[in-house]
């Protein structure tokens, strides 16, 4: 089992949930954990449960949704003998520091940051990153940076460099700049009112990043990847 850490203040269910459709494509057992701070996810994964939190699956990925903290959502797994380490890949969306509080002890192994260049997201990620670290004084902090829908300026990276770097955090050569085109917002959208996750129809660039993700996720190649997704009906 891998855990995968989405953190960071931006609204990115649509790629998170995208990201983890294209590890099920590769035939990768995938759950996502909703610790978003409204709970996002409640409100855009379909499900027939009328509890206040539970696990509904949702094109072949599971969703851990509604949960206030990662011992409820233990507990909860215990209860329906659900086993976590079953699991190939477990991806958890992080937005800010009381977030990340609630669902600390779920321990990861790979960390995104995302970012969007306005100075509340920057300092919203600040107040992410000194939690993380009063959470873990001696362990190595690193991420993989992902530009979310935003250009980043020279002022814009300056500004976010030095308020991070108060916390020793190392970056890996890993960047993704993830635009937002219309036509994969207008996907996105199809995708939440249509309940078919179809990676195929977003634009080339947003596809490759996909696939160079994934890549480093599996180690499977680029190429294999973007071919199970042409071939793949959703």
């Amino acid at each position: 089992m891998q855990v995968i850490g989405m953190y960071g203040y931006v609204d990115k269910y649509d790629f998170t949930i995208a990201l983890a459709r294209t590890l099920n494509i590769m035939d990768k057992s995938v759950l996502v954990i909703d610790g978003t701070a409204d709970k996002k996810y409640k409100y855009i994964v379909p499900s027939i449960e009328n509890t206040e939190n539970y696990i509904t699956q949702y094109n072949d990925i599971d969703f851990a949704v509604g949960f206030n903290s990662y011992e409820q959502l233990d507990e909860y797994m215990k209860e329906k003998n659900i086993d976590i380490n079953l699991y190939a890949y477990v991806l958890i969306d992080v937005e800010n520091a009381d977030s990340y509080d609630r669902f600390k002890n779920l321990e990861v192994n790979k960390r995104y940051m995302f970012i969007d260049t306005n100075v509340l997201s920057v300092n919203k990620n600040e107040e992410l990153v000194r939690k993380m670290r009063e959470a873990n004084p001696e362990e190595k902090l690193t991420f993989s940076k992902v530009l979310y829908r935003a250009y980043m300026s020279r002022a814009a990276n300056t500004y976010l460099e030095d308020k991070i770097a108060n916390y020793a955090v190392e970056w890996t050569d890993e960047v993704y700049d993830i635009t937002n085109d219309e036509q994969d917002t207008m996907v996105n959208i199809d995708s939440q009112f249509s309940g078919i996750i179809d990676i195929r129809k977003h634009t080339k660039p947003y596809i490759l990043f996909m696939c160079e993700m994934v890549e480093k996720l599996t180690g499977e190649s680029s190429k294999e990847i973007l071919k199970q997704i042409k071939r793949r009906k959703s």
